[in-house]
């Protein structure tokens, strides 16, 4: 018993270090976001996985608006696969009833003859490297809607984040884009464990990782703070405006290739904010670049 006794409290005391060692790797960061948040008229929140180090900065869920792409992607993908199917080889048809013609949508621009067929891998682009809301809600459809998207979420260990909405009834109604939240720190979470667990496929794995990287939304954002040639996949979400002006919501999410090949994740989520699109969009590239120079 006594040799059990000292084994946890071993374990107990190793944890305790690993813990600390990473809070002083991540010190100075906390003390460079407090400056960079100081005054600014919203409410931020960031989260930071390098390695087996994490940082977290203001805790507390976030509206999440097209971030929640990425759930939906991942479903996408997860499901074929249970189904032996191919995104490039399984085919959708498009009717006109399935297009919101009021909402951000590439897709609908580029295609205006109805019916049309096309693939989910080219779905799949469109949400998320187009942030296609049409697309978004096809693909959540797709899979079976909210409900089960909510309870896939939980399987897969994230019960936290909570998705009830899809695009059209954000769009339709201001309050809703509200309630798909999730904390940044959630949000990280689920990126690495994709990218570098097994819930998919090596294959899809790269094909996430390559919709990702193709992102054309945000340039102005985390992107902005990094190095120019840097490998950088993300997802952007950008809410509409209420009456009173307060932006609900501006993140930006993804993860970090260093040249030397190490990989980090971050989010960041600004919201409730007085400030100008293109101040939150500062913000997060300001909060970019001293987490990449911290950890390069």
């Amino acid at each position: 018993m006594m040799k059990n006794k000292k084994l946890y409290t071993a374990v107990g005391l190793m944890v305790l270090i690993c813990a600390a060692a990473a809070g002083f790797y991540f010190s100075s960061l906390a003390y460079r976001l407090d400056r960079l948040a100081a005054g600014k008229d919203c409410r931020v929140g960031a989260a930071v996985i390098a390695g087996s180090r994490s940082f977290v900065y203001e805790e507390g869920k976030y509206p999440l608006l097209s971030v929640f792409k990425l759930f939906i992607a991942v479903r996408v993908l997860d499901e074929l696969e249970r189904a032996n199917a191919d995104p490039d080889k399984v085919e959708l048809t498009i009717t006109r009833s399935m297009i919101d013609e009021r909402t951000y949508s590439p897709m609908r621009d580029e295609r205006r003859t109805y019916p049309y067929g096309i693939s989910v891998a080219r779905l799949l682009e469109y949400m998320v490297a187009e942030s296609d809301n049409n697309a978004a809600d096809i693909l959540l459809a797709y899979t079976g809607g909210t409900e089960q998207m909510q309870a896939y979420l939980k399987r897969l260990g994230f019960g936290e984040i909570e998705v009830s909405a899809n695009e059209k009834e954000m769009n339709t109604d201001i309050a809703k884009q509200y309630v798909n939240r999730a904390s940044p720190a959630d949000v990280v979470r689920f990126l690495k464990t994709v990218r570098e667990g097994d819930i998919l496929t090596p294959e899809n794995r790269k094909f996430f990782d390559k919709i990702m990287t193709a992102t054309v939304t945000g340039g102005d954002k985390l992107k902005a703070g990094l190095p120019q040639g840097t490998v950088f996949g993300h997802k952007t979400g950008s809410s509409s405006r209420t009456a009173e002006g307060i932006k609900i919501a501006d993140n930006d999410a993804g993860f970090v290739i260093l040249p030397d090949g190490r990989t980090y994740y971050i989010a960041v989520m600004v919201s409730d904010s007085r400030m100008s699109d293109r101040e939150n969009a500062a913000l997060a590239a300001e909060i970019s670049a001293v987490v990449y120079n911290r950890l390069r």
